[in-house]
C-alpha cells in the first residue's frame, strides 16, 4: 500500500512539473506515438560524450524514461541490467533518459548502482516533452528503423518471456 501512495505522487508530481513548463504537452498524446517514429533527439551521457538516438538505427531499443527518486525506476534496474546481459552482442540496447534535474545526482546515482545500459540525462525535460512522458518509468519499445512499437506506463519486469518474445520478434 505504502509502495502504491509513493508511486501515485511520484507520477502526480511528474505530471505538475509538466503541465508547469513552457508549451503544455498533452498527456494521453502518448497513444498516437505508436507506430510512428520515434522522435529524435541529442543527449550527453555521463561522461559528457553528445549521443543521438539515430545513432543506434539499426538496433531496436529499448528507452526508458527514469529518476534517481522514483522508486518504480530504482526497483527496475535490476531487470533491466539482466535484460541487456540476456541481449548482449545482439542488436539491442536499453537507453535510459534521467530526467533528474541535476546531473551530479545522476553520477552519484549510478556509481552507487551501476548499469550495463546508455543513461543519458535530459536536462530541463526537453526530451521527456517531446515523448509526451508524464509519468516515469515510461518506456518506449522501439523497432530496427526507429519507429515505436509499444509505450509502457509504469513499472515492468524486463525479463519475462512477453517482453523477451516482443523483443525476439523484432531482433
Amino acid at each position: 500500500m505504502k509502495q502504491q501512495s509513493v508511486r501515485t505522487a511520484a507520477m502526480v508530481v511528474l505530471f505538475l512539473l509538466t503541465l508547469s513548463g513552457k508549451g503544455f504537452s498533452n498527456p494521453w498524446a502518448i497513444e498516437e506515438m505508436v507506430e510512428k517514429e520515434a522522435p529524435l533527439f541529442t543527449l550527453k551521457d555521463l561522461s559528457g560524450r553528445r549521443v543521438s538516438l539515430v545513432d543506434f538505427r539499426g538496433k531496436v531499443v529499448l528507452l526508458n524514461f527514469w529518476a534517481t527518486w522514483c522508486p518504480p525506476c530504482i526497483s527496475e534496474i535490476p531487470k533491466l541490467n539482466e535484460l541487456r546481459e540476456a541481449y548482449a552482442g545482439r542488436d539491442f540496447e536499453i537507453i535510459a533518459v534521467s530526467t533528474d534535474r541535476s546531473l551530479s545526482a545522476v553520477k552519484r546515482f549510478i556509481k552507487k548502482r551501476p548499469v550495463s545500459f546508455v543513461v543519458l540525462h535530459d536536462e530541463g525535460i526537453k526530451v521527456s516533452r517531446k515523448y509526451n512522458v508524464f509519468s516515469i518509468p515510461t518506456t518506449f519499445l522501439l523497432d530496427k528503423k526507429g519507429r515505436i512499437v509499444e509505450k509502457f506506463l509504469g513499472e515492468y519486469d524486463w525479463t519475462s518471456p512477453e517482453i523477451r518474445k516482443k523483443i525476439d520478434e523484432l531482433l
